[in-house]
């Protein structure tokens, strides 16, 4: 008997996600730039975030072009860089700093480490782009995939965390919920 599966989430029937789903607005406009590699994998969590954040933008490839302007602030690159502006620095002076940056809209880069890299080096605009980076993001919860050390975040926790921090009315706690839905079914999967 064929696997059905649900139209909306595209997900087998038993493992629907529909019922968890709590669709937000992003504050600002998101680009996401996923390599096809982790387009194919079972475990990206983009397909989360384009559920619980339905204006998001996604882009399948390995070289894009630069995205148009936006009608406010400038496009900012979330990826560590030593030049990166730290969402995470002391409330006193995150505010000043997040108001002078202008950031109009993140671009995301969704893949290993190595395919991240590997994207940035592919499409050299990006690092003219400045960079949004963070300090103390709350622990990863993500724990059927591993980053180096350990210790990375998935692309969903990343950005349910940066605009947790742009936005006071941003909540990040729907998507927390819906990606450790998904974490348990995996677990349940394999056990």
């Amino acid at each position: 008997m064929a696997r059905t599966y649900c139209s909306h989430c595209q997900l087998p029937n038993l493992s629907c996600l529909c019922a968890h789903v709590v669709e937000q607005t992003c504050p600002v406009p998101v680009l996401i730039y996923q390599h096809p590699l982790e387009a194919k994998h079972a475990k990206s969590t983009v397909p989360l975030l384009r559920l619980a954040l339905p204006d998001i933008q996604v882009d399948v490839g390995e070289v894009f072009t630069s995205p148009p302007l936006l009608s406010q602030g400038d496009w900012w690159l979330l990826y560590p860089d030593a030049q990166a502006l730290d969402i995470d620095k002391p409330v006193d002076k995150q505010a000043a700093h997040l108001t002078q940056a202008n950031i109009g809209g993140l671009i995301i880069l969704d893949g290993t480490w190595r395919k991240t890299r590997l994207l940035l080096h592919l499409n050299p605009w990006l690092r003219q782009l400045p960079c949004l980076s963070f300090s103390q993001a709350p622990p990863g919860a993500y724990h059927i995939r591993k980053g180096p050390g350990g210790q990375a975040l998935s692309t969903l926790e990343s950005l349910s965390h940066v605009l947790d921090r742009l936005s006071p009315t941003f909540s990040p706690t729907p998507l927390r919920k819906l990606l450790s839905v998904r974490v348990k079914q995996f677990v349940a999967y394999t056990d």
